[in-house]
């Protein structure tokens, strides 16, 4: 946690639960994620470790395999995304009124 903003600047996991079924194995390493304020304002991912090592079961005769795998995410270049929206509901647009409410159903 950062002592100022009292925001996580650091996460270790793991992706659960690693499929084992044989055929469908789906596994995942252990990983860290570090956070860093982007704007001055936003805590954002930056970069994210995994590393460890994925122990495959044999099938059809095959011996089990454990493989060793490192995975580096870097995360950049965050802008800020605005949008504008707005409700069509039977074929009318429906506007928001000044109060934010919405209006009466036609």
């Amino acid at each position: 946690m950062d002592q100022q903003d009292y925001q996580i600047v650091l996460i270790d996991g793991r992706s659960v639960p690693d499929d084992i079924r044989h055929g469908n194995e789906d596994l995942s390493p252990p990983f860290t994620t570090y956070y860093e304020q982007v704007d001055g304002d936003y805590w954002f991912p930056t970069y994210t470790k995994g590393e460890g090592m994925l122990n495959f079961s044999g099938g059809n005769g095959y011996m089990s395999q454990s493989v060793h795998i490192r995975q580096i995410v870097t995360y950049t270049d965050y802008k800020r995304f605005r949008s504008k929206s707005r409700i069509i509901y039977d074929g009318q647009d429906l506007k928001t009124q000044p109060d934010g409410s919405q209006p009466a159903k036609p």
